[in-house]
């Protein structure tokens, strides 16, 4: 049974920089999870999660906490999540797929096994289980990009549902490795919202072509060239039982349910969910109804539909563009904390600054910048007197 139903997640991916460049300092660790970052997301400073759950949201996804090689703790924030009553799911990082030496010819099982494994000691895992905030496992996040990549070449869809099939059987013999029991732990991948075909050439639409990749490769595995570890009958048991099918959109909502409901006939009873509402150049009003429309239909009788992550906590300010107007708060120019030194196998230890939280954007539109007080208000939460809000109280 999952936790929460329906999903209010916000999607968190908050690097503490405010500018494309981090002030010359070059991007910090991605993997927000590590306890070098609790003066961000922790009670000791501007304590993100809280924030999150005073806005009503009872889930936050992680981008990246699984694969970048950080060996401090990662269950403080797990922790503390469950303490807020706010679920957590988990990313592993995608790119291993395709950078290095991990996934050769995009076999991604050594990789994937050996992020989970070095994850459970980290934190992830509890007294012979996943640790109980953690809801949901995103395998991989839009892996559909992999086409693109000089290492798939012309072999298309090939790539990406190889890449995901060696992954999950990856997941599943970490778990039988450490003798983690899956418990009421879901797994998921989040396809992109680019049109594409199906491995199969059964399904084109976006997305939805994603869902139709799992369900001809564990069908059948060889249809990527893949052969599993895991027997063929705990492999398709594990999708049976445990699957979440995931979509990244930035359209609006009416426009995305249509879009998968149409179809979802031949997915039922596999549920779905929205990895990701980006809700892109759309007035708050809208944002609004879209957020209590999801709840609404999440929690009707018989529902595929889990819920939704909204994207995304934070400007950020390392993107340039439009891309930039997605977050719910700005940063401002008050410090309220500072990070110890955060870093992973690609990035250096460095400590940063924690900026003061504004749900304010004075650079956009006025009718599109209230983005986290339409949350509240669709959610049920509240804007007032939060932790890290700009003109509190300094470190």
């Amino acid at each position: 049974t999952p936790a929460h139903v329906p999903l209010r997640g916000v999607a968190y991916a908050a690097l503490p920089c405010l500018d494309q460049d981090c002030s010359g300092r070059g991007l910090p660790s991605k993997d927000l999870v590590q306890v070098g970052y609790e003066p961000q997301w922790g009670p000791s400073g501007r304590d993100d999660l809280a924030v999150m759950a005073q806005l009503g949201a009872n889930a936050v996804r992680a981008y990246q906490p699984i694969g970048l090689g950080v060996a401090p703790e990662h269950g403080q924030f797990l922790d503390r999540a469950l303490e807020l009553g706010l679920s957590v799911l988990p990313g592993f990082h995608t790119d291993m797929a395709v950078y290095g030496t991990g996934c050769p010819d995009f076999d991604c099982f050594e990789a994937w096994k050996n992020a989970t494994l070095e994850a459970f000691r980290n934190g992830l895992a509890q007294r012979g289980a996943w640790h109980p905030a953690i809801d949901t496992v995103v395998l991989m996040n839009e892996p559909d990009y992999f086409e693109i990549s000089p290492k798939c070449g012309s072999r298309g869809a090939w790539c990406r549902v190889r890449a995901v099939l060696s992954a999950l059987d990856g997941v599943l013999a970490a778990e039988r490795e450490a003798g983690i029991a899956p418990g009421r732990v879901r797994l998921a991948v989040t396809w992109s919202f680019a049109l594409r075909n199906s491995i199969d050439g059964q399904v084109q639409g976006p997305g939805i072509f994603g869902f139709q990749d799992m369900v001809a490769g564990m069908a059948d595995p060889s249809i990527a060239n893949y052969s599993t570890r895991t027997t063929q009958e705990d492999f398709q048991r594990a999708f049976q039982t445990r699957w979440m099918h995931g979509i990244n959109s930035p359209a609006s909502w009416k426009y995305l349910k249509d879009l998968v409901m149409a179809q979802y006939d031949r997915y039922s009873p596999t549920p779905w969910f929205l990895g990701e509402y980006g809700a892109f150049d759309m007035d708050t009003e809208a944002i609004k109804a879209d957020l209590v429309d999801m709840q609404a239909f999440a929690t009707e009788g018989g529902s595929v539909f889990q819920g939704a992550v909204m994207k995304q906590f934070q400007t950020a300010y390392e993107n340039v563009g439009v891309v930039r107007n997605l977050g719910l708060f700005s940063l401002g120019d008050q410090v309220v904390a500072a990070t110890a030194e955060v870093c992973d196998k690609q990035t250096p230890c460095q400590a940063w600054p924690v900026h003061c939280l504004t749900p304010d954007h004075p650079w956009m539109d006025e009718a599109k910048a209230g983005r986290a007080d339409a949350v509240a208000v669709a959610w049920g939460g509240s804007l007032a007197n939060f932790t890290g809000l700009c003109g509190g109280p300094a470190a």
